[in-house]
């Protein structure tokens, strides 16, 4: 009977207990998704709490990128040097204690703090669901949960600007917020209790091989080896351009410009907000299926964000768009978006295979600064651009033309990505950077996510 048990518990751990360990990562994510898309529905409630403008909105919203975008190098570290249990859950607690600060700030410098905090512990969520995956799960599993953990984000971040777009206009701002506190304190809970560093009792390669992360030396010698690679700059700055229409219009400025150009209610602007996250969601595995199939990278890339750029100027510059052509129009600017997450294949691929990891990082940290530069420059423009008179509160009013005017920096941005993409060397789905040097990298056993990338 208690070798039956054993059995059942070892057949457990085998199956369901890695990916409930796993999910828990995934439950950060989400949470990280909900936090950073927050200010896209608050808008009118956090400029009137703060008296600000929309540059300064840009700004506060921006904190978070400051933090979240340099955070993506050390963050691996921190987990190779600590362990993932503790890591991760006194990073869920840094993004409830920046939660908290935000939620209570009276002032526009303590809410710009808050989103700091919030950004520095959040940069830890995607990372730490990967190294989750890396030592719980088998090898052939981690791309599946990568893009498992981008779908179900994706997919947060549409069902948190619903949620808020409701509760936000029936409490308020600070209200709608104080439930995620709990939930966050909760989650907290779930990542002490259930998560284990590596499994203890169960005949597993990627948990018996002890693996030595790199030192600081070895890190450093690989950022010098990815940064002097001009390629990288080309794929980062490109993934930064065709990372736009997310990183900026979705996570902050696309539901004040709907309302305001289009003269929607809240509702209807969220519904056709969540439609890109919808194109972009279904789209991901696709094309990266076709890219792997093709052995393509630089093609898919390219034609996709064509047809982005072109969608974005019908949407920026083609009066008259019906609402059942807004819902068709965005769906399909999130499909051919679905083409980004090629910026990192290309990234891997083009760095030797020993540092694929920091190369991924590295290009996820030029990808994200995006965020951190181009939503203070809209809300810049936004108020270098209006010539309304205040409203009653004092503060500038901004019409449709101060709207389009800019935002327009996002179909720009991606009509110049698609022409830096060009100039990209074609990898053919392979690492065209050879072997790295051995006297540099010769001590450091490879990690289950460069296995999976062979």
């Amino acid at each position: 009977m208690m070798a039956n048990n054993r059995s059942m518990k070892i057949s457990f751990l085998q199956s369901g207990y890695p990916w409930l360990i796993v999910c828990c990562g995934m439950l950060f994510y989400c949470y990280n998704y909900f936090l950073r898309v927050s200010p896209s529905v608050m808008q009118n409630e956090l400029t009137q709490a703060f008296h600000i403008t929309a540059t300064q909105f840009g700004t506060l919203a921006g904190f978070y990128y400051w933090a979240y975008t340099p955070m993506q190098i050390p963050a691996g570290m921190i987990y190779d040097k600590f362990g993932v249990r503790f890591v991760l859950c006194a990073a869920v607690l840094l993004a409830v204690a920046g939660l908290s600060v935000f939620i209570s700030a009276h002032d526009y410098s303590v809410a710009g703090y808050g989103r700091f905090m919030i950004g520095l512990g959040t940069a830890f969520a995607y990372i730490g669901t990967l190294k989750l995956a890396s030592i719980w799960l088998p090898a052939n599993r981690f791309a599946t949960v990568a893009g498992l953990t981008t779908a179900i984000g994706m997919t947060s971040g549409a069902l948190a600007q619903k949620y808020l777009t409701k509760v936000v206009e029936a409490i308020g701002y600070q209200e709608a917020l104080r439930s995620a506190l709990i939930a966050g304190i909760i989650l907290s809970a779930i990542v002490i209790i259930l998560v284990r560093n590596r499994p203890k009792d169960l005949n597993n390669a990627a948990a018996n091989e002890m693996q030595t992360p790199i030192n600081i030396g070895q890190l450093l010698s690989a950022l010098r080896l990815i940064f002097t690679n001009g390629q990288m700059w080309l794929i980062g700055i490109i993934g930064c351009l065709l990372y736009l229409p997310s990183s900026v219009f979705l996570d902050l400025w696309g539901i004040p410009y709907l309302k305001a150009v289009y003269q929607l209610t809240p509702d209807q602007a969220v519904q056709i907000s969540s439609y890109t996250f919808y194109g972009w969601i279904i789209s991901g595995p696709i094309i990266g299926m076709l890219s792997d199939k093709i052995k393509r990278r630089r093609m898919p890339l390219t034609v996709t964000g064509f047809f982005a750029a072109v969608l974005l100027c019908v949407v920026f510059y083609v009066p008259g768009l019906t609402l059942s052509g807004l819902y068709t129009i965005f769906f399909m600017i999130g499909f051919c978006c679905g083409a980004h997450p090629l910026c990192f294949a290309l990234g891997k691929e083009s760095n030797p295979i020993q540092i694929s990891g920091t190369a991924v990082a590295v290009t996820n940290m030029l990808i994200m600064a995006g965020g951190a530069i181009f939503q203070p420059v809209v809300g810049k423009l936004l108020d270098l651009h209006t010539t309304s008179s205040v409203g009653a509160n004092g503060l500038p009013v901004y019409t449709a033309s101060d709207y389009t005017f800019a935002l327009s920096v996002i179909p720009l941005g991606v009509a110049l990505g698609i022409f830096l993409s060009v100039f990209l060397k074609e990898t053919y789905c392979e690492s065209q950077a050879g072997e790295a040097d051995e006297r540099i990298f010769k001590p450091v056993i490879l990690t289950p996510e460069v296995e999976a990338a062979k």
